[in-house]
């Protein structure tokens, strides 16, 4: 027979330990075969709090659900099948690596493998766009491929979606991100529609309307990027992202060049006459009159750290926003590989905003071939990183700075696994092909 230690006790008055118990009743002729311990297996589990709970994506049948283990914690996302889950409700908990006794498994976190594609890749004939975005899915999914990183902003402007408020490419008269979302959704992959944020090459619609939104450098000479420190720049590129995540339920915003432009030079800030006066009123410094700009001046330091704080008061702002869909919308960004340099030449201050809960994935580009500097800066991102947000190298197959081989794409896998990041993401569609894809699958 089986009882337990506090029943035993309700008849025996002792203060004796379990193993006392156990000698003496088997030397009294009650052997004991063995004693377990409940606490032992399963001491990781955790009593919580269910915070929101909202509708799995890509499955009719699951909820995707925050909860709490412990107040003021940062929250779990867990994939949840009881239909009877909802706010408020307290339950049981195990994080990833729990051993589950009755099941005989451990819990083990996918690690994400993702792509960044563009509708170049597809075309914009519909019927050829359909089957060719069907098969490329099938085939990714074969590779194990989970995650796709979907162009609807480029660097001219232009978006490719049904919008109000940006100016669509004329190629794609049919709405593509509402077919390749559908399409996604079915194979279970999760969706990240890219933005480049803050590029606007081609200056279309309301960029036109407004040329003082342009970067201008001291002679007043314009460049293809709006400006993140003028506040109504920040509305209109936010507004683009509210209008994917409202009217196509988006679970994730992708930001790219989420910056200030490395081009001509870095740093390459706004000298146009709103920043400067908003400058101005910041800090009582009419930039115009300042002879030394360079980081030996402390107003120069200012300067930098001001327009620095803009990039990053524009993802506080966006996911404020995001808030007011009623659903839980993630940031993940794509980011130059060093963060230190980052934040001081193009405002890009990636380390901080994972530190600050503004990101929820990082995917520094580390687009190269050589495997000692890109195992320093992937141990450098996840570093940052880790305990903050999930960290995705990513990977370069074919980029103006390497071309990849299959066997090098999968020592960097390797290598990013190693040193604990959450996954890989290759860039991109239009170089992941055959024999890159038949490595994967062999991987997988």
């Amino acid at each position: 027979m089986k009882f337990t230690l506090s029943w035993l006790k309700d008849h025996l008055k002792t203060k004796a330990t379990v193993d006392e118990i156990a000698s003496k009743l088997s030397a009294i002729g009650l052997e004991v075969e063995s004693v377990d311990n409940p606490a032992e297996s399963l001491g990781a589990f955790r009593v919580a709090r269910i915070v929101e709970a909202g509708k799995h994506p890509n499955a009719d049948k699951l909820q995707v659900i925050q909860v709490e283990v412990e107040k003021g914690a940062p929250l779990f996302e867990v994939v949840c099948g009881a239909p009877n889950a909802r706010a408020g409700l307290i339950g049981v908990f195990a994080p990833l690596g729990t051993y589950i006794p009755g099941s005989k498994i451990t819990l083990e976190k996918k690690p994400v493998r993702g792509v960044w594609m563009h509708p170049g890749f597809f075309g914009s004939e519909k019927t050829a766009a359909l089957e060719k975005m069907r098969t490329t899915l099938d085939e990714y999914q074969k590779a194990g491929i989970n995650t796709v990183i979907i162009l609807v902003k480029d660097t001219s402007g232009r978006v490719y979606y049904k919008s109000r408020i940006g100016v669509s490419d004329p190629r794609w008269d049919w709405d593509f991100l509402a077919e390749f979302l559908a399409e996604a959704r079915q194979r279970g992959m999760q969706v990240h529609p890219w933005f480049c944020v803050f590029h606007e090459t081609s200056i279309l619609g309301r960029v036109r309307e407004h040329p003082e939104w342009l970067i201008q450098n001291p002679r007043r000479e314009f460049v293809g990027s709006v400006n993140p420190a003028l506040p109504a720049v920040r509305d209109y590129e936010r507004s683009l992202m509210m209008e994917v995540a409202s009217r196509y339920g988006a679970d994730w915003i992708h930001l790219d060049y989420i910056r200030f432009p490395c081009e001509p030079t870095e740093p390459y800030f706004s000298f146009d006459p709103e920043t400067i006066r908003l400058f101005q009123e910041y800090s009582g410094v009419d930039l115009t009159t300042l002879k030394a700009r360079d980081s030996g001046n402390m107003i120069w330091n200012e300067w930098l750290e001001w327009n620095r704080g803009r990039v990053t008061q524009f993802i506080r702002e966006l996911k404020e926003s995001l808030k007011a869909t009623g659903r839980t919308v993630k940031i993940s960004a794509a980011v130059f590989p060093n963060a230190e340099n980052a934040r001081v030449l193009i405002g890009q201050d990636w380390a901080a905003w994972a530190k600050e809960g503004l990101v929820d994935m990082l995917c520094p580009m580390l687009y190269t071939n050589h495997i000692p500097f890109f195992e320093k800066f992937v141990k450098q991102a996840v570093a940052y990183g880790k305990g903050f947000c999930q960290v995705c190298p990513g990977i370069g197959i074919g980029t103006s700075h390497n071309q990849n081989t299959p066997e090098g794409m999968l020592e960097q896998m390797r290598i990013s696994k190693s040193l604990g990041a959450d996954g890989v993401v290759f860039f991109s569609s239009s170089s992941l092909n055959e024999p890159f894809l038949e490595k994967l699958k062999a991987a997988k």
